[in-house]
């Protein structure tokens, strides 16, 4: 019997401690404000996603450069180099990265929600859905 209780006691340990480690993790689906420099980079989509640049489709893609990188997101692909230090952004509305090509450049804040990286048109491994611009960070 003290044996069972021993072992249900443990477990109770080690899953309540558990839950304090992710707790101070991102995760998806999480609302958050990102203060960094915005630029417009170049990926190669399909059909080779950079194997073959001269076919391979031309995908200019805007990226936060994180001022202070991140330190956990449960479930995002740490082995991508540079996963905590550069963010895609995915704006509401397809007009909104012509709209708002004046924050290229330009130290700012973004607030969004995580996502992670699912499909070969995503290149970092945590973007921010639904980004918005919070004017200059400076």
């Amino acid at each position: 019997m003290i044996r069972r209780v021993s072992c249900f006691f443990l477990i109770f340990v080690f899953f309540v401690l558990s839950l304090n480690v992710y707790a101070e993790c991102l995760k998806e689906g999480d609302h958050v404000t990102f203060s960094g420099v915005v630029s417009k980079k170049l990926f190669y989509g399909p059909p080779n996603f950079g194997e073959d640049k001269e076919h391979d489709k031309k995908l200019f893609e805007w990226i936060l450069h994180l001022n202070k990188p991140l330190t956990c997101v449960i479930d995002a692909n740490t082995d991508q180099l540079g996963w905590n230090k550069n963010i895609q952004l995915i704006l509401k509305d397809i007009n909104d990265y012509k709209k708002e090509s004046n924050f290229l450049g330009v130290k700012i804040n973004v607030t969004g929600d995580i996502s992670l990286q699912e499909t070969g048109y995503h290149v970092t491994s945590v973007l921010l859905d639904n980004a918005s611009f919070k004017g200059d960070s400076k």
